[in-house]
């Protein structure tokens, strides 16, 4: 029984995570067109489907006032909303891509409240399989201190998060850097992330970074073999050099990161490495929490 409990439990986890229906957040700036655009592409290669949320936080709509006015004010910015959404999302004449003219938003949704609570809520009630955000390659103060609404997804979004670096043009997937905890996962090459390689056609090339003092004097990185897997061992000072280091010698479109509860990324959530590889990755960044 518990053995068909846990093969239910993969199968779920590879049905929602095939990543062929598209949630992308927009806040009409031009890291959030970046965004939108790599989703459309990204939907193409994996022959899916995307929608487009708009938060508003209703600020113009005073506490103050009576809550029928209230209401009617918030409906008329959602409806100026709604159509600056529909612009934004046009094809044309903002793109000339052929291929975009087959992609057409499934969803164009404009919801109020908090931006990344509301952001969480459509997801789940549209059954998103993946959440698509941009990232401004300058951030302000406020970001550094506290966080943007990006590294605030990355621990709280219920499927995949995809973070694109404002700038990034989609490039066709051939392969996707994956990095490993070997000692904390006991399968490396998660199935999940298999799955997701597999539906784009993609290389899934793990890759674990070695911090052990004692043998930074050995070789820089090594074969490995884990779980039947070929892994490449990097071996560095900080996590963040690793990454650096083997996403230059082995270019990838984009870089796969799996969140286990209890793992040496744990401190991805709200330390430096978590707001380097969101704000600094050079390819889109796939984030993947462990159920």
């Amino acid at each position: 029984m518990r053995n068909e409990a846990v093969f239910i439990n993969l199968k779920e986890i590879l049905r929602r995570i095939t990543m062929k229906k598209l949630l992308v957040a927009v806040d009409f700036s031009p890291a959030s067109q970046y965004a939108y655009e790599y989703a459309e592409w990204l939907s193409l290669q994996l022959g899916g489907t995307l929608s487009a949320v708009y938060v508003n936080t209703a600020t113009h709509a005073e506490s103050t006032i009576p809550e029928e006015k209230r209401k009617e004010m918030i409906q008329k910015e959602n409806e100026g909303y709604k159509e600056r959404l529909h612009q934004f999302t046009a094809n044309y004449p903002n793109r000339d891509e052929e291929a975009l003219t087959e992609v057409r938003p499934e969803q164009l949704l404009v919801v109020v409240g908090r931006v990344v609570p509301a952001i969480i809520k459509v997801a789940l009630e549209i059954k998103a399989e993946a959440i698509v955000v941009g990232t401004r390659s300058k951030h302000n103060l406020r970001d550094h201190l506290f966080g943007s609404v990006t590294t605030h997804l990355i621990g709280q979004s219920p499927c995949p998060l995809i973070i694109v670096p404002e700038g990034a043009a989609y490039k066709t997937i051939g392969r996707i850097a994956l990095a490993v905890d070997i000692h904390q996962q006991k399968r490396p090459v998660l199935p999940a992330v298999q799955e997701i390689a597999n539906a784009l056609g993609a290389e899934l090339r793990p890759f674990y970074v070695n911090l052990l003092p004692e043998e930074q004097d050995q070789f820089k990185e090594e074969p490995l073999k884990k779980a039947g897997h070929e892994i490449t061992m990097v071996r560095e000072r900080t996590l963040v050099e690793g990454v650096d280091y083997f996403l230059e010698k082995y270019p990838s479109e984009m870089l796969a990161l799996y969140l286990p509860r209890q793992a040496f990324l744990k401190g991805l959530l709200r330390g430096r490495l978590s707001r380097h590889l969101a704000w600094n990755a050079p390819a889109p960044l796939l984030l993947i929490r462990e159920e």
